[in-house]
């Protein structure tokens, strides 16, 4: 989107029988078409070009279909045609954010019924403060590892946990069941929930970490269930190898920030977790299959991975205005300091601050020194505001019809390690829908087991 103004992607980018219908429309009512759209893409007959657009984007997104992509009702019937018994949903409102507390409901009953079928405990990878494995062990009894290479996170995990055993009566709520978990169970459970620190790559020993953290199991043939709950980057593959290299029985993973996966072409730079912690040749973040192997897609296509078309369909988000700010921003640099280039994200803080574009120009170039705000005449930019604005509808448009395309991307990524799975043989390999994807964007979980 910085690039909108300076590279004109409104007339490069967006097909022509579209940008002409759009620009027809004014900017309520192409906005209150796309919301229309968006909502009900499924319809047969799209009447217009922006309903064909939507209606074709969102058709190459990955959805429920019982084979490929399970419904959790369906992974249920999974788990338990394995042999496991499926569990109660525990809801845990207290010490996480009300997103977190519905995610760990949801994953950590399946996570629970995925362990009854026959493994001996769940690791967590880059578990961080560990609320998944805390209530999988207070709540269903399962001996779980949080691995992390965050001390600080880890610590904290550990400070939560007592709140959450002390409390546990007054915050756990059983849905759909009534009966309680008496306090000796409680207090017993406690010590199910353990931590290690350590940096997870695909050569982790995790049954040695388990050993460590749980001496009663030495001598035992450990089964791990490996479990992670929006594993950053490289952290989703990493656990995808980490199961292939038989080092776990069974996998539980739900992906997060693409942005921050390694492809071969970011020319060897190291994922910003490594903190030179690997030696030799670096596994990449995608592809990951065979299959694609050379297929490139790109920071750009991975930071748009992570929007969720639902969310803003479903809250109406028009872009904010910063967005324009900044590519309005980026026009006055390439004209007036062509060579000079801005880092991402360091213009971040004072979005929030500006009123106006005058202001924001003002604390961007303050900040990175440019030396313009004082050169221009105001008559200057009142000019580049006044031809601008009148774009204002192109870049809104544009934004949303991006939207569109992010769960397209998302999907070759996860369908890629799929095919990773399938390609190491393995047949129990599915993805679920575990999350609605308003309230949790990222909601698909990959499961793969022996």
């Amino acid at each position: 989107m910085v690039e909108f103004f300076t590279d004109h992607h409104w007339g490069n980018l967006v097909p022509l029988p579209l940008r002409s219908y759009i620009e027809n429309l004014e900017l309520n009512e192409a906005v209150e078409q796309f919301w229309a759209a968006a909502t009900d893409w499924k319809s047969k007959d799209p009447n217009t070009e922006l309903a064909k657009f939507v209606s074709a984007a969102r058709s190459h997104c990955i959805s429920v279909d019982n084979e490929i992509c399970l419904s959790v009702d369906e992974f249920k019937n999974r788990i338990v045609k394995w042999g496991g018994t499926i569990q109660p949903e525990i809801r845990v409102k207290e010490f996480m954010s009300s997103k977190k507390a519905y995610e760990v409901q949801t994953m950590s009953s399946l996570a629970a019924s995925l362990h009854s079928g026959g493994c001996s405990l769940a690791v967590d990878a880059g578990g961080g403060r560990g609320a998944l494995p805390a209530v999988l062990a207070l709540a269903h009894g399962v001996p779980g590892l949080t691995v992390d290479c965050d001390a600080v996170a880890l610590a904290g995990g550990v400070k939560r946990d007592l709140l959450l055993q002390k409390q546990w009566h007054a915050i756990a709520k059983k849905v759909h069941d009534t009966t309680e978990i008496n306090k000796d169970t409680v207090k017993e459970r406690a010590s199910l929930h353990r931590y290690a620190e350590a940096y997870v790559t695909k050569d982790t020993d995790l049954t040695a970490l388990v050993q460590k953290s749980f001496p009663e199991h030495d001598g035992q043939d450990i089964k791990i269930l490996l479990t992670g709950l929006h594993t950053c980057g490289d952290l989703g593959p990493t656990s995808l190898r980490l199961f292939v290299l038989r080092r776990a029985e069974a996998l539980f993973n739900v992906p997060c920030c693409y942005h921050l996966l390694t492809e071969p072409t970011d020319g060897a730079v190291w994922s910003i977790f490594d903190k030179g912690c690997c030696d030799g040749e670096m596994d990449s973040g995608f592809p990951m299959s065979e299959h694609l192997r050379g297929y490139q897609l790109g920071r750009n296509a991975r930071m748009l991975a992570a929007q969720s078309i639902d969310r803003v369909a479903a809250l109406r988000q028009m872009p904010a205005r910063s967005l324009y700010y900044r590519a309005l921003l980026q026009v006055i640099i390439k004209k007036h300091l062509p060579s000079s280039t801005v880092a991402e994200g360091k213009l971040k803080r004072i979005s929030s601050k500006s009123q106006s574009f005058t202001e924001y120009f003002k604390s961007a170039d303050a900040m990175l020194n440019l030396q313009l705000y004082d050169s221009l005449s105001d008559s200057y930019l009142t000019a580049v505001i006044d031809d601008y604005e009148r774009r204002w509808k192109d870049l809104v448009l544009f934004y949303l019809l991006r939207m569109c395309l992010a769960q397209v991307v998302e999907s070759v990524i996860l369908l890629d390690r799929l095919l990773f799975l399938y390609e190491n043989g393995f047949e129990n390999v599915f993805l679920v829908k575990l999350f609605d994807p308003v309230l949790s964007p990222r909601c698909h979980g990959i499961v793969a087991v022996r």
